[in-house]
């Protein structure tokens, strides 16, 4: 790269406002410096791998040094539960025993097991939270195993809805789950310590989680201490059998901790998995009587049946930790868990060693989703059911996990907006949000990613240093979504009074586009016209096509010509392109279309509509919808009978178009909506870019129900053939490798 195209880069970020962290005159000299003396440790650390010695301690240092830190955070900022807690319960009593009730289920789906020996006030706790968050989502059999306590535990003999199971000998947590087994009548069971307490909906996001996946093995809680710290987000277990509760002492609401995981071992605290399953492997093996690794040995086994443990942050329940066992190493029961980890590595030493990180890389171990890290940085989190690019990059989540990358998504807004985080966090992806600095977090986990992928000139311009820094390991992606000067220079020619500023602006975005595709590894595009664009530009740079990904509905098909009626336009409004578009056709095109087809209706849909736009929107026979939920747009797609796209500028692929040919809805586009979606007019759409020829096709289209079957059958042959998440997922691993 030459000074002066350097140069121009700065120059351009500059004018838009884009200057960030490492450029010069950023006014970031301490961070530069500070990133500098980053990627130099990280050559030191290549050094000394010869050294393992010194290795291993300086990374022991570097845990112990983060532990203490997050302990002592975390002590800063205690949240305590609003539930009684275990640890100052009123005493037990005859009264109290009797007021606990749980509803008569005839046919449970769920068999909960609570182990018990003494501590009668942890496990009444225990069944007053179990009977407070009852479920009728999950009928529930609640089944206590008295392993023969000397104290008030023999009165839950009486609870109303309670299975009781006495035994004569205390036979610690492995012989007392496994004695409550032949009590239960649920397809599935549910194990749980009887020093916790449970919280809403905690059953029920363990089962949803196991129910729904036949894959699924084994699914644990997410456990938390009584002062709201979190105790356990699933476990990791080393090369040398030890293990680690991950986060322990951390901030239970902390992003690492609140999406599903595939993990070594949940914790028998509170778990669940088939009766069949359980049955088959022998329950809780014997060998780890009285307690300790027989859960983690269960994990085990189910992953080497082939199914996956997953760890659900959903599900939340506070424990006291060892309120049953203790906590001396050296006494009681708790003198097992040494004992039954030499039992527990002599069982499975190929498999640690073969499939197992050491405590330096607990960061790979936490999750076992996939032997690769992608890390994916935009705006804000995507909102499918609000704009196209957003149902792409959710496409692109599931191709990259199927590929074998366990996905971190970084929105730059750090903002944690729901449903859209949850919906992510239940894909299995590691969403950021909070008070995190990204050059700490490069500090600490850049070189375990394997790709970065940056979304969008503004978002890869402020990223881009950092991740050359710091990702050193990592293939960096930049994904335009769409090619921002070649926008900004057709809304020019339609905004003449803009024109000037418009082109300025244009002027300057691809400077800062073309300059990061020379700094990145590789760029996506969503066309082959941008493609074409960018090879007259004589870009010497890695340009692949990743479209817009649809799926078709097959049920959408079922409704035929006679079946539909009206016109339908969709769009996000935050997008100027679409106003612009939905006003010319309110304005110039509908009224033509009125003259023959009277009745019929336009329907505005879309997120972010201006007051004003809505107020130019009035008119006869229309009906603006606004925003609808996915249902709701799903519904009227498959009801509409012909979908318009009178877009007259704009960049990219329109997932507007594509998602019409999902419910099997035939369109008449402007030639600019219809780029990129390999449309030929006539066969697979009607194209039209004067008022005049746009209403012509629109009502051509509305009338005559054999062109309309022809287009419908045409595009989806073409939504098939090029816009299916195997085609992008191809493409994606031809780019990573």
């Amino acid at each position: 790269m030459s000074k002066k195209t350097d140069s121009n880069f700065y120059t351009a970020k500059e004018k838009l406002g884009l200057l960030s962290f490492g450029d010069p005159g950023a006014g970031d000299k301490v961070q530069v410096t500070d990133t500098y003396l980053v990627a130099l440790a990280r050559k030191l650390d290549n050094k000394i791998k010869d050294r393992p010695g010194l290795k291993k301690h300086l990374v022991k240092v570097r845990h112990i040094a983060r532990k203490a830190k997050s302990k002592a955070s975390g002590l800063k900022k205690v949240a305590h539960r609003s539930a009684s807690t275990a640890t100052t319960a009123e005493p037990v009593s005859k009264q109290r025993v009797e007021n606990i009730r749980f509803q008569p289920v005839a046919k449970p789906i769920v068999s909960i097991i609570i182990p018990a020996f003494n501590k009668a006030e942890m496990t009444v706790s225990c069944l007053e939270s179990l009977a407070r968050n009852e479920d009728p989502r999950v009928p529930a059999q609640i089944i206590v195993v008295d392993n023969a306590s000397a104290d008030e535990t023999t009165l839950l003999e009486n609870v109303s809805g309670l299975t009781y199971v006495r035994n004569d000998e205390n036979l610690g947590f492995v012989g007392g789950c496994n004695s409550g087994v032949p009590a239960a009548k649920g397809e599935y069971l549910v194990f749980l310590n009887n020093d916790t307490e449970v919280t809403p909906d905690w059953l029920y996001e363990l089962f949803a989680t196991i129910s729904n996946d036949s894959a699924v093995g084994l699914v644990g809680s997410k456990i938390v201490y009584p002062n709201g710290l979190l105790q356990e987000a699933g476990g990791v277990i080393f090369q040398d059998g030890t293990g680690l509760n991950y986060g322990k002492f951390d901030q239970a609401d902390s992003y690492q901790y609140n999406y599903v995981r595939e993990v070594d071992y949940c914790s028998g605290a509170s778990i669940i998995i088939r009766k069949k399953l359980f049955e088959d492997f022998g329950g809780f093996d014997k060998l780890y009587q009285p307690a300790y690794y027989e859960d983690t040995d269960l994990s085990f086994k189910v992953r080497k049946a082939g199914l996956r443990v997953l760890y659900q942050p959903k599900s939340v329940l506070y424990h006291i930790e060892g309120g049953t066992a203790g906590t001396n190493l050296n006494i009681g029961f708790k003198k097992y868990q040494e004992i039954n980890r030499e039992k527990f590595l002599k069982r499975w030493d190929k498999e640690l060693k073969g499939d197992h990180v050491s405590p330096g890389d607990y960061y790979l171990g936490r999750d076992r989703s996939g032997d690769k890290l992608a890390l994916i940085i935009e705006e804000a989190l995507p909102t499918p059911d609000k704009d196209s690019g957003s149902v792409r990059m959710v496409a692109m989540i599931r191709g990259l996990q199927s590929l074998g990358y366990k996905v971190t998504f970084w929105p730059n807004n750090l903002k944690k907006i729901e449903p859209y985080a949850s919906n992510l966090q239940q894909m299995g992806v590691e969403v950021v949000y909070g008070s995190v600095d990204f050059i700490q977090f490069a500090k600490h986990y850049a070189h375990f990613y394997d790709a970065v992928i940056m979304s969008r000139p503004e978002i890869c311009a402020k990223y881009i240093n950092v991740c050359k820094s710091l990702f050193t390991n990592a293939k960096l992606i930049y994904d335009t979504v769409d090619l921002h000067f070649l926008r900004l220079a057709r809304q020019a020619e339609i905004e003449t009074s803009n024109a000037e500023a418009l082109l300025e602006q244009s002027k300057w975005f691809r400077v800062l586009e073309l300059g990061l595709m020379e700094r990145t590894d590789a760029t996506l595009v969503v066309s082959t016209l941008e493609v074409e664009k960018l090879q007259e530009e004589a870009i010497d740079a890695n340009i692949y096509i990743v479209s817009n990904i649809h799926e078709l509905r097959p049920e959408a098909y079922k409704k035929g010509f006679n079946d539909r009626h009206d016109i339908l336009f969709v769009g996000n409004y935050a997008h100027l392109p679409n106003r612009d578009s939905i006003k010319w056709f309110v304005k110039d095109i509908f009224p033509v279309v009125l003259k023959e087809l009277p009745d019929v209706k336009l329907h505005v849909v879309g997120a972010n509509m201006p007051d004003s736009l809505q107020k130019d929107l009035q008119g006869k026979n229309i009906i603006v919808d606004g925003y609808l939920s996915d249902e709701e747009l799903a519904s009227l797609l498959m009801k509409s009978r012909v979908f318009v796209a009178p877009l007259r500028y704009g960049a990219g692929v329109k997932g507007k178009v594509g998602q019409a040919i999902e419910y099997g809805l035939p369109s008449v586009t402007s030639s600019i909506a219809a780029e990129g979606m390999h449309i030929q007019d006539g066969v697979s759409g009607l194209l039209a870019d004067d008022a005049k020829t746009f209403a012509t096709q629109v009502v051509k289209l509305y009338k005559d129900p054999l062109l309309w079957q022809t287009i419908q059958t045409n595009a989806k042959t073409v939504l098939e053939k090029h816009f299916s998440l195997d085609e992008a997922t191809a493409m994606l691993k031809k780019i990573l490798g």
